[in-house]
């Protein structure tokens, strides 16, 4: 990833920033969508600086990353973000510092409940249900992760979109999802 262009949300006691952050990622995943190849990667990948914080998990910064300037260019991020100019703050785009650092932000897909896990993992394995449901009966299937409040535009329905972030020894690309994460592709931490 050569470029990287920065949101940073602006606070405001107008909107909470989980209320901002559904509103400009709802735009962003949108525009990102159109980018999308015949395989459904898009060319850009995003990153949360502030991953972890205390205040508000996500934090208030969103870094998107291409590895042409052009790709980031065809955003238009100020004209597709323009009604939130009250409430963001959005830089140019720019060349990437050298880093020695990467990270991989995933979407991290929430199991409901171990019986649901079991019923599962007994379909795809040709095994009885009882005997799958002995093996996921003392797990725990809950994890404390930040997440997106979101909503389909195919069906309507509400969703949390939960991000996962781990570190990465060296760069890889493989594209990216239509939310600019990616289970395999990395970003640079700096």
């Amino acid at each position: 990833m050569q470029f990287y262009q920065e949101i940073t949300l602006l606070q405001n006691p107008e909107i909470s920033f989980g209320a901002l952050w559904a509103k400009v990622y709802r735009e962003l995943h949108l525009e990102l969508a159109k980018l999308s190849d015949a395989n459904g990667c898009t060319p850009i990948g995003v990153s949360f600086p502030e991953y972890g914080d205390e205040k508000f998990c996500l934090g208030q910064k969103l870094r998107l990353f291409a590895r042409d300037e052009a790709d980031l260019s065809t955003l238009n991020l100020k004209v597709t973000l323009r009604r939130f100019d009250d409430y963001i703050h959005i830089t140019r785009v720019r060349p990437v510092p050298s880093a020695t650092q990467y990270a991989i932000y995933s979407r991290w897909h929430q199991v409901n409940n171990a019986e649901q896990k079991a019923r599962r993992y007994a379909r795809r394995h040709n095994v009885e249900y009882a005997e799958a449901k002995k093996l996921f009966s003392r797990q725990e299937f809950s994890q404390a992760l930040p997440y997106i409040n979101m909503e389909s535009r195919s069906n309507g329905q509400f969703f949390r979109l939960y991000i996962s972030q781990r570190t990465a020894d060296a760069p890889y690309y493989a594209g990216f999802s239509a939310y600019g994460l990616s289970g395999e592709s990395t970003v640079p931490i700096f």
